[in-house]
């Protein structure tokens, strides 16, 4: 049987979930979905991921992720790889702790988003062996704080969610729309027994069909990634300064060397090359420092929206004016 379709492109919304292989339990304690949380973390700075709604249950987990930079594939095989490699050490096991891949749904946001949440909210409840009798109690899941009933972790996107409401008082809206049973559209495209890979409007899937047959098309045209050089040298002439300044790691440099830290970023997202290749090139001695290096500059691009924009700045030139 082939794998289901991928479709990945920017500021796209999908509703992801995946199951224990053979149906097993995923979190046994508290540290593992703690740990689940975690991964969620690392996945959110190191692939700039937007959490909108999750829920973790004993042998499955559901999240709303949206992806301006269409990275779905990568931010999903960190999360998966490093909470199954903590699981292993744990709990003394080896092997593969999901059922394959994880399952994937593109998500009309307009048109559905706001249904989306409530499904995933709702599950708790809504398994065959309910998990509590009040959703707002159960701790693993994004509803607490979508509430305003407990903590909300820094990653957590809830505006977007709420701005679908239209409405004033937002924590109070948005539980009286999951208290209330989802809607027979939703229920019935998530109990098929081959779940289709796109929920939408017929505009919204035409679309999709039509971004597919594009990027088919011109997906054969593409021969060659950007090189190291050329990216660390546009950097370089970009900011005025050295390729030493870029690829040489400073000992005891306080301040923040932003064009090394873009530099590492974009070679890291354009050039294809593996984070031992990177720390080659950015005369590192572990490849991790790479890994760290982009978490830092995620975390700023968080604090910082202007650095953000820097960066897509930057990418958009690199795109456009290096030759591949």
């Amino acid at each position: 049987m082939s794998r289901p379709l991928r479709i990945e492109y920017e500021n796209a919304f999908y509703h992801v979930m995946n199951r224990g292989r053979g149906r097993d339990n995923t979190f046994l304690s508290d540290d593992d979905f703690k740990y689940f949380l975690y991964s969620i973390e690392q996945a959110s700075l190191r692939f700039n991921i937007e959490v909108h709604s999750y829920c973790l249950m004993t042998n499955h987990y559901h999240l709303l992720i949206k992806t301006p930079d269409a990275n779905l594939g990568r931010a999903m095989k960190h999360i998966n790889g490093l909470y199954t490699q903590y699981f292993n050490r744990a709990h003394n096991t080896d092997g593969a702790l999901f059922r394959g891949r994880y399952k994937a749904v593109l998500v009309d946001a307009d048109n559905y988003l706001l249904h989306v949440s409530r499904y995933i909210h709702r599950n708790p409840i809504e398994t065959s062996t309910p998990m509590v009798d009040d959703l707002a109690k159960y701790k693993w899941s994004s509803y607490s704080s979508f509430i305003k009933r407990g903590a909300t972790p820094k990653w957590l996107v809830r505006d977007f969610i709420f701005s679908l409401q239209g409405k004033k008082r937002q924590y109070a809206a948005y539980k009286q729309f999951v208290e209330y049973e989802n809607n027979e559209e939703i229920s019935a495209f998530y109990s098929s027994k081959k779940l289709l890979s796109v929920l939408g409007c017929d505009n919204f899937i035409e679309n999709i069909k039509d971004y597919i047959a594009k990027s088919n098309s011109e997906r054969k045209l593409v021969s060659k990634k950007h090189s190291a050089d050329d990216v660390i040298s546009y950097i370089a002439k970009h900011f005025s300064v050295e390729v030493d300044d870029i690829v040489m790691a400073k000992k005891g440099r306080k301040e923040k060397n932003l064009p090394r830290w873009f530099a590492i970023k974009l070679c890291q997202d354009l050039t294809g090359l593996n984070l031992q290749a990177l720390a080659d090139i950015f005369n590192v001695k572990h490849y991790s420092a790479i890994s760290k290096t982009v978490c830092r500059l995620n975390a700023l691009m968080i604090e910082n929206k202007k650095v953000k924009l820097q960066l897509e700045e930057l990418r958009g030139c690199l795109m456009s004016e290096v030759k591949i």
